[in-house]
């Protein structure tokens, strides 16, 4: 499986992550835009055993999701760049990593999925395989 290195945007923060498959997933929720300040984040899903901090220390940051459950961002103290969330209702060994921050992730060519489509801004064309109102199916 790769792994890939990541780190914050002051260097604070590093860490390494196995991919199992190179492929972002599009996230155009409301939470994502206002924390990343952008029209979507780039993500994918992984067992949080393939997630190693390797520098630094992480700050918590938690707030209630659509399920009404706990979402846990975790970032950089220093710059609040987010190597990842934590979203309760997954269970405690699954977390919600930004491929965006990871080097070598622009090789990755066309993401699989689109979640929360139904907030992707109107000026912005459907990228993705697949594309889902609000989260994917379980």
């Amino acid at each position: 499986m790769p792994q890939y290195e990541g780190q914050c945007h002051c260097g604070q923060i590093a860490w390494t992550a196995e991919i199992p498959e190179e492929r972002h997933v599009l996230c155009h929720c409301t939470a994502c835009k206002l924390m990343g300040g952008g029209e979507f984040t780039l993500n994918q899903i992984i067992p949080k055993k393939n997630f190693n901090l390797t520098k630094g220390d992480l700050k918590v940051y938690s707030y209630k999701g659509d399920s009404g459950n706990s979402v846990d961002c975790y970032m950089c103290p220093n710059c609040a760049s987010s190597p990842y969330h934590h979203q309760q209702i997954m269970g405690p060994d699954t977390i919600v990593i930004r491929t965006g921050l990871l080097k070598g992730n622009q090789k990755w060519g066309q993401p699989a999925a689109e979640i929360y489509d139904k907030y992707r801004d109107s000026w912005l064309p459907q990228t993705a395989e697949n594309s889902f109102p609000l989260g994917p199916p379980s």
